[in-house]
């Protein structure tokens, strides 16, 4: 199933944060080369629906710009697919890994977050980074360029261009829980939700979620939405508990790029 017409539009407001963005028949090549260890940040942007594409056809565009920034993961994402499904498999069968994500939307308005939780917008400050930074931990990076980096695009990238961060501390004022929010184009997106192990358990993730879900709605979003990984089913529960409904799924594909001479 293809995403939503307005998660599409998300993406290439977001995908312009970043350094250089070609377009293509099929889509762009986004590359930034202050950041050549995160995948997100270079790679193909499928968003045409096409099912004769090629690897070579996305290759013709894609390699050159990485070689240009330094990079040696091919990163593909396809927004439909079905629809590209021969180049998936072609690229699944060189040994790159795919994967999926599950596209979530806010099934109605947001509903208020638990009162008695003290939820506030988090200062963009020093204390902030250090707790984004140890929450990559939480998410499986552990790789010390790519945290940097990561950190560098929420820090100089994503702040700068309206990213917000919401959390709860605890009694010694340390950020115990936190997400993050995005809105372009009509669209808010939720992202980096996270709660440290110390302080699961007591609903502080989806209180978060709540919280900017409201705040998406009082600035104007239209729609709010998420990615979820489809096969962490409490986590997938956990947004359909809050409203949030499948509409759509990514497909991403990783491997090493080839060497062209």
């Amino acid at each position: 199933m293809a995403v939503p017409d307005h998660v599409t539009r998300f993406w290439r407001a977001l995908d312009d944060c970043f350094g250089r963005v070609a377009p293509t028949w099929w889509g762009a090549v986004v590359t930034d080369g202050r950041y050549p260890a995160i995948w997100d940040a270079n790679y193909a942007r499928i968003d045409v629906a096409s099912d004769d594409l090629t690897a070579a056809d996305v290759e013709a565009d894609l390699l050159p710009a990485l070689q240009a920034v330094g990079t040696g993961v091919m990163h593909v994402v396809s927004f439909d697919p079905d629809a590209t499904g021969p180049l998936l498999a072609e690229l699944s069968t060189r040994g790159h890994r795919l994967t999926f994500d599950l596209v979530m939307d806010l099934d109605g308005p947001a509903e208020p977050a638990d009162a008695a939780l003290e939820i506030e917008e988090l200062p963009l400050d020093d204390a902030l980074w250090e707790r984004v930074t140890a929450s990559m931990d939480l998410f499986g990076v552990e790789d010390a360029d790519v945290i940097l980096q990561l950190r560098d695009i929420e820090r100089d990238v994503m702040a700068i261009g309206g990213k917000r961060w919401f959390g709860v501390r605890d009694q010694d004022e340390a950020i115990v829980s936190l997400g993050a929010l995005v809105v372009l184009e009509g669209v808010g997106y939720l992202d980096n939700v996270a709660t440290f192990p110390e302080a699961r358990g007591r609903g502080l993730a989806s209180a978060i979620t709540m919280r900017m879900a409201h705040e998406a709605g009082a600035v104007g979003a239209a729609r709010v939405c998420l990615l979820a990984d489809p096969g962490a089913s409490p986590v997938v529960r956990m947004y359909e508990r809050l409203g949030f409904r499948g509409v759509g799924r990514l497909a991403a594909t990783r491997g090493p790029v080839p060497n062209v001479d």
